[in-house]
């Protein structure tokens, strides 16, 4: 992200000693600089298209590609065959498009958390600007990646809304909580981001060990599989991945009209907020050191 044409209004340094440790300063400060958040949001996502021929339209394109791929590898090459998980079919089984969509729903959720902690050790390296020479409340970059990964997000879904409603039809009412299943997760990311932000600064082999770790994510949650055919033995231990919960709502909710268990929901939650406050703290009680770490 370039930094040379964002002007900060801010008064207080990046050093400052100036914090709490009470969870409600985690959206004073966004709040206060709503505005820089915006204009580095906007910048982040013109970055990502401009110069090439087609701009915006690859944020359209890519799901699209995407969508086609898993379809013919998953549906045609290996004949994947997932249970039913409430879609009723005349056929027996899952066909190739309702497996493809179940998949994309998915990844649509792990793209989300991806895109954001995959890049957050880099983001400080990318903003040395921000870090050494400008008043500047650091706290707020991983605000700008989560835009852009949002973006991204709701376009994907928009490409998932056509071809679910060409496939399947009219989805049932409780497609409406998918905002509310996925709000942990967005704020599990910013505690991840801050704390990844700040060791990464320190220990740059950090970019290669998240790389790993999102891999072995990927591939620990059910989306290129449905948690029923994984032995039970197992099935609780792929509840330590931090997205296998909201996988499961996601597609209860979208594919058989299930509300989510709002106890494990709030559990969920819980759990989010205790590790965006443990990742403010951390971010907040390092960043002192910033500056001297460059």
């Amino acid at each position: 992200m370039g930094s040379s044409t964002i002007q900060v209004t801010t008064r207080h340094s990046a050093d400052s000693p100036r914090w709490r440790l009470s969870p409600v300063d985690i959206l004073r400060s966004p709040w206060q600089h709503r505005d820089l958040i915006s204009r580095l949001g906007r910048r982040e996502i013109e970055v990502r298209y401009r110069g090439s021929v087609l701009g915006l339209f690859w944020a359209i394109m890519q799901p699209l590609v995407l969508l086609a791929v898993y379809t013919f590898v998953f549906g045609m090459v290996f004949q994947a065959k997932a249970p039913r998980m409430g879609i009723e079919d005349a056929a027996a089984g899952m066909n190739m498009s309702n497996f493809a969509l179940e998949l994309f729903a998915g990844l649509i959720v792990f793209n989300l958390f991806s895109d954001c902690v995959g890049r957050a050790p880099s983001v400080l390296r990318s903003n040395i600007t921000f870090v050494k020479k400008v008043v500047f409340p650091l706290e707020i970059l991983p605000w700008s990646t989560m835009i852009m990964a949002i973006f991204n997000a709701l376009v994907a879904s928009l490409v998932f809304a056509i071809f679910y409603a060409f496939v399947i039809g009219t989805p049932p009412v409780t497609i409406l909580l998918v905002p509310v299943i996925v709000l942990p997760v967005i704020i599990m990311v910013f505690g991840f981001s801050w704390i990844l932000m700040s060791i990464g600064l320190y220990v740059q082999d950090t970019q290669q060990v998240v790389g790993l770790i999102l891999t072995v994510t990927l591939f620990t949650c059910p989306i290129f599989y449905p948690l029923s055919v994984v032995p039970e033995p197992w099935q609780s231990w792929l509840y330590i991945n931090p997205l296998t919960t909201v996988i499961e709502m996601l597609r209860s909710s979208v594919f058989m009209g299930t509300a989510p268990d709002y106890g494990i929901w709030l559990i969920y939650l819980g759990a989010s907020l205790a590790i965006a406050w443990i990742g403010w703290i951390w971010f907040m009680a390092t960043r002192r050191g910033f500056a001297d770490a460059i």
